[in-house]
């Protein structure tokens, strides 16, 4: 299963379509466990499309921000771990 990124091309300027190719290719490079692969992209008709591994866990925005499970609850701990972790990666 994929999960595909659609980027908002009308959002772009004319400078960042043209960087849209050197950023996915910088993308394609980076290996951390922290980080999902890109697989792969589109740039056709107009559309920008980025490929990834499916996670349903959900994301790391909803983990830190939107969970009403209390099981689900991050501990302190957990969030300095995946700030860590962020950093690391960037």
């Amino acid at each position: 299963v994929l999960a595909v990124k659609k980027i908002d091309s009308s959002a772009l300027s004319l400078q960042e379509e043209d960087n849209f190719l050197e950023a996915v290719s910088n993308m394609s490079r980076l290996r951390h466990p922290n980080i999902t692969a890109l697989l792969g992209y589109c740039v056709e008709h107009g559309q920008h499309l980025l490929v990834y591994d499916f996670y349903g866990s959900g994301t790391l925005h909803d983990m830190l921000h939107f969970t009403e499970d209390s099981t689900k609850i991050l501990t302190w701990n957990a969030r300095v771990r995946i700030a860590l972790g962020t950093a690391r990666a960037l």
